[in-house]
């Protein structure tokens, strides 16, 4: 229990109490707006990225960086390391790109400071997160509007 007597409220990676909204991975806080900071939240569905122009640019640079590691691999086999280590910015740049396109429930919080986007699993529900936002709306009073 909260000190003020609120729950803690957890659907999937997403925690609420008194001090606010989180993202979780495990028992670890990704991040964190502060409830006195939140102004809505709005559930909406698709790519959660701030910045996906940025997060494609630089994927496509690291891909690029691990297709000439690559090559160079099989082309020169005497030293393995600086090879391998290039196919490794190249798988990274691969995963930029992936997760740049693919679609999720997520919770957009407008706060004082800023836009922060709370992203869930790819187990989420939407009705399950529905449900779990009108108790969200019901303890803690935060405006939670949903993307039509």
């Amino acid at each position: 229990m909260q000190p003020e007597g609120k729950p803690v409220l957890k659907y999937d990676n997403i925690l609420v109490s008194s001090q606010g909204i989180a993202e979780m991975e495990g028992k670890r806080i990704l991040l964190q707006v502060p409830a006195a900071d939140i102004h809505r939240v709005v559930l909406r569905f698709g790519r959660p990225e701030h910045r996906p122009v940025f997060s494609i640019s630089i994927g496509i640079v690291l891909a690029v960086i691990g297709i000439v590691g690559l090559v160079e691999f099989f082309r020169a086999m005497q030293g393995y390391r600086y090879e391998l280590g290039m196919i490794a910015f190249g798988i990274i740049g691969g995963s930029m790109i992936f997760d740049a396109f693919k679609k999720r429930l997520f919770l957009e919080v407008h706060a004082k400071n800023g836009l922060s986007r709370l992203v869930l699993s790819k187990n989420a529900r939407r009705n399950e997160l529905q449900e779990f936002c009108s108790k969200i709306q019901s303890e803690y009073g935060f405006p939670i509007a949903e993307e039509p």
